[in-house]
Parts: structure tokens; sequence; C-alpha cells
């Protein structure tokens, strides 16, 4: 049967298509790589657990972001329960459409310079629905903060700078969400709250 001009040219797309698609499956498929330690925990500050550990945890997240406060508890059970073999990295990654995260961010990072970080850190999540510059202070006086070296850390360029370098490497990586959770350098693709604990428990148990 001759074909025709027509159908050649139909069968000449229909063959290209059939190869655009399949080269995009397997680049979708592909499995992901981790991202190394060494790039993930750099200059890491807010940490918890031995950081010489089998098993390490890394959260991008927002104090302001409601997903991040879902996955809060979870997080906190982890790191308290397997204290001694599981190493978490808490990275800021502010979202811009999200008012206070950015100020949230800065009040934590202020109540380190007094070595209050997780205290503020558990607050800002437990008080997300009253997340405003109020609950902020009262929280930070609640903390016995000293307020005037408070109020004048939370404004300063070192802390922004500190900020800014997270959110330099979430961007890096292609981190465009929170939570983004990396555990041994693998980013988890996370349905459920319920999914994190799974997943970091199979990974202690294998250690």
């Amino acid at each position: 049967m001759k074909l025709t001009s027509e159908t050649k040219l139909f069968l000449g797309i229909f063959a290209i298509t059939g190869v655009i698609l399949a080269i995009a499956i397997a680049v979708m498929t592909k499995p992901a790589k981790p991202v190394a330690k060494e790039i993930l925990t750099a200059n890491a500050v807010h940490t918890l657990g031995p950081k010489d550990a089998k098993v390490w945890l890394v959260e991008f997240s927002d104090y302001q972001c409601p997903a991040c406060s879902q996955f809060y508890p979870a997080v906190k059970q982890l790191t308290d329960t397997y204290k001694d073999s599981l190493f978490f990295v808490y990275r800021n990654y502010p979202l811009p459409t999200h008012q206070m995260a950015l100020p949230a961010a800065r009040a934590a990072e202020a109540a380190m310079q007094q070595g209050k970080y997780w205290e503020m850190h558990d607050a800002l999540f437990m008080g997300q629905s009253q997340l405003n510059d109020a609950f902020i202070s009262s929280k930070a006086a609640e903390l016995g903060l000293r307020m005037e070296a408070f109020n004048q850390d939370i404004k300063s360029t070192m802390i922004q700078s500190a900020i800014d370098a997270d959110v330099t490497l979430g961007e890096s990586i292609g981190i465009n969400a929170t939570p983004s959770f990396y555990l041994n350098g693998m980013k988890l693709n996370l349905s459920t709250v319920n999914d994190l604990t799974t997943a970091v428990e199979t990974a202690l148990n294998k250690k």
C-alpha cells in the first residue's frame, strides 16, 4: 500500500512524539541522587543528636507554614525518642507568601544568641495560630530573655545573613516548598506525617 505524504507526515510526527514521551518518562523515573551530607549540614548550628550518627535528617521549614506545623510534633517525637542515634538539622526557609515567617525565623535566631533557640523554636510552632509581633515579644519575655538585647538582635544583619544562607542552600538544591525533608541525603516524598516517622524509623532499624 502506497502511503500518502499526509500519512507519512502523521506517522513521522507520531514517531517523534513517542520518542519525546519515552525520554520524558525515563527522566522522570530516574532515581534521584542523594545530596551530600557536607552540603546539607554545612555550617549547621541548629542541630540535635550526635553528628556522627549513621542516620541524619535535614528539614527546611517555615514557622508560619501550616504543613510545617503539622509535621512539628512528629519531628519533636523523633528527635526526643532517638536523641542518641538520629542527627537532626533544622534549616530556615521562610516563604515570602507568609508575612510572619521571616520575623519568626529572626526571633528564633535572636533567642539563640541567649541560649534559648529550641525553646523559641518550639514556642513558635506551638503558637503558630497566634503568630504576630506581640506574640513573639511575649514568648521572648516568658523565656526570660534580656529584651533589650533580643530586640537589637532580631534586627541585626548577622541574623538576616544566617537565614539568607539557609535559603540560598535550599534554592541551590531545588527546594520550592516547605517542609522539605532529606533523610541521609535523599529527599523524602511524603503524603502524610506518618510517612516521615516510618521513613526515619526504617532507616534507624537498618543501620
